[in-house]
């Protein structure tokens, strides 16, 4: 509540006054209220069967044939061996209300603010969420849907609040709470690293980058060279945020959109997790630069430096064993500590440097296509290691510290993308269908086959190795009928290894305001622990209503 009058107050100071002069200071308010829900239904993937959700207890000779709960028996080796839930859960209610506001008091100044209150319901999926701790007594299940549904479902938040200052033709500054889009290519975030991202609600490449971002408090100066038509951005990020922001929610975290429980849980019992985020003090700010300009009239290139954290996933560092217990159970020391006890697990955000460049080419007419790449390489990052004693070190002046063997190693990433509006007369005789082809790699050429056995994708997935190439491949198709009152359109994505989605949507223009959404998404996986096969028990039916003003 204190939050919503904070917001209030500082929207009342740019509107009231815009509001009392209308006619010599501009002024612009608009906005939407949306209700959007889905329910979990298996479509052909499974031959819209569900999928079981089964979990065993594993002993020294394998696994047994009894069932167990792995959210609430984390001192017993539960193995999940498969994940899935009854068709007809909800996937997500979420009903949102955002107004935008826009005042130019003075022809070279701008103020902008967005406010945008979610409410959303708890789901049943949420009691899978892996919390930093859970408090003794409590029943998990119950403990993590509530967690969830405080901290990430329910927001009235300032999402966005600046202001543009024009000092002079070739210099201008935006200062504040803020989106910062360097990448050009959609659905692959290689360039377009500034704004971490919340994919709690919803699985990210179903929704705009736009809704998903979390928008960051930046200092950002632009440079205009219009004599050689090109420019020089800068952005510092002094760190100004709330920690859990400052990078993307972790996808083992939370939301019933994060990742199930891994098939090769840790061998440890652990009580808590630290996450550190980045936070607010000088070795934690962030910087970086993009130079910009025109090759020719039919092309555009950038090149793009950024120091920054990891933002997924979170690295497990080290760990402090717990004390063992004395003969009247009170945690002693002095006896040493037990092996497979965790008192405390650390997992970081290291720092890393990413450079990059985007080119774009328009080729005219009868090719009619517009070609993008982007490219950029991390010489530093990060990966975690196996969730077990073998790959850690003991610290030597701690007894009860271990830390992980992690490694860092550089990555290059580059995706193209062709984009060509395309008129095919029996699908729609006046409108041209626009069709988009994506594909990326990443690869990491300094790998060996020693890192593939121990460095893992995701951490707490230990059957979930790197490895030295990764692709994906992502169609698109979109037109629209009865100018513009009906815009189909149709994605299909795949991803190395062998798992993909299928996403078909419909949007409605009814008059002048509202807007209707219906989408159905299909996702395929051969490996239910491995990538798109993480989501394969979430098919989807959504449907989303908006109002907007």
């Amino acid at each position: 509540m204190k939050r919503f009058f904070i917001l209030t107050i500082l929207l009342s100071v740019m509107v009231f006054p815009a509001l009392a002069d209308a006619q010599e200071k501009e002024f612009e308010l608009n906005g939407y209220v949306q209700l959007q829900g889905g329910i979990f239904a298996p479509l052909t993937s499974n031959l819209f069967q569900d999928y079981d959700s089964t979990a065993y207890y594993h002993n020294s000779l394998g696994e047994t044939d009894i069932s167990c709960d792995p959210v609430n028996t984390p001192n017993k080796p539960c193995y999940p061996h498969s994940h899935g839930a009854r068709a007809g859960k909800p996937s997500m209610l979420r009903g949102t209300l955002q107004l935008m506001a826009e005042w130019r008091p003075e022809e070279r100044i701008l103020i902008h603010a967005v406010v945008r209150g979610v409410y959303s319901l708890k789901l049943d999926f949420d009691d899978y969420a892996q919390i930093p701790y859970f408090p003794e007594g409590e029943d998990r299940r119950t403990y993590a849907k509530n967690y969830v549904w405080n901290n990430y479902y329910t927001e009235v938040d300032l999402r966005e609040f600046y202001v543009d200052i024009e000092a002079t033709n070739w210099l201008s500054f935006r200062l504040g709470r803020q989106q910062v889009v360097w990448g050009d290519i959609n659905s692959y975030r290689l360039l377009d690293v500034i704004n971490p991202i919340d994919n709690t609600w919803h699985f990210g490449p179903l929704e705009s980058f736009e809704d998903t971002r979390f928008p960051l408090w930046i200092a950002k100066a632009m440079f205009e060279m219009k004599s050689i038509d090109h420019s020089l951005e800068l952005l510092w990020v002094p760190g100004f945020d709330r920690d859990h922001e400052t990078v993307n929610v972790p996808l083992t975290f939370v939301g019933t959109w994060g990742l199930p429980l891994s098939d090769t849980p840790s061998p440890f019992v652990i009580d808590k997790k630290e996450f550190m985020y980045p936070g607010n003090a000088f070795e934690d700010m962030r910087a970086g630069l993009r130079w910009r300009g025109h090759i020719s009239p039919q092309s555009t290139y950038s090149l793009i430096y950024y120091y920054t954290h990891m933002m997924s996933p979170p690295i497990p560092l080290y760990f402090d064993l717990k004390p063992k217990l004395n003969a009247e159970g009170k945690e002693d020391a002095s006896l040493g500590y037990d092996s497979d006890h965790m008192e405390k697990l650390f997992l970081g955000f290291p720092r890393q440097h990413i450079a990059g460049f985007a080119i774009d080419y328009a080729f005219e007419s009868p090719i009619g296509l517009v070609a993008k790449l982007e490219a950029s390489v991390e010489p530093d990052r990060t990966f975690p290691t196996k969730s077990t004693m073998d790959y850690t070190d003991q610290d030597p002046n701690l007894p009860q510290r271990y830390h992980f063997k992690v490694k860092k190693m550089p990555v290059i990433n580059y995706a193209v993308q062709l984009i060509r509006p395309t008129m095919i007369r029996w699908l729609n005789p006046t409108q041209n269908i626009i069709l988009v082809l994506q594909g990326s790699h990443s690869v990491m050429p300094t790998i060996t086959d020693t890192d593939e056995s121990y460095l893992l994708q995701i951490p707490g997935f230990n059957n979930y190795p790197i490895k030295m190439h990764s692709w994906k491949l992502v169609f698109l198709a979109a037109t629209s009928y009865l100018h513009g009152m009906i815009a189909p359109r149709l994605v299909v994505a795949y991803v190395d290894p062998k798992s993909a989605f299928i996403s078909g949507q419909v949007d409605f223009r009814l008059g002048r305001h509202w807007r209707l959404r219906l989408q159905v998404t299909d996702f395929f996986g051969s490996d239910q622990y491995k990538a798109l096969g993480l989501f394969r028990d979430r098919d989807e039916v959504n449907v989303r209503i908006r109002y907007q003003f």
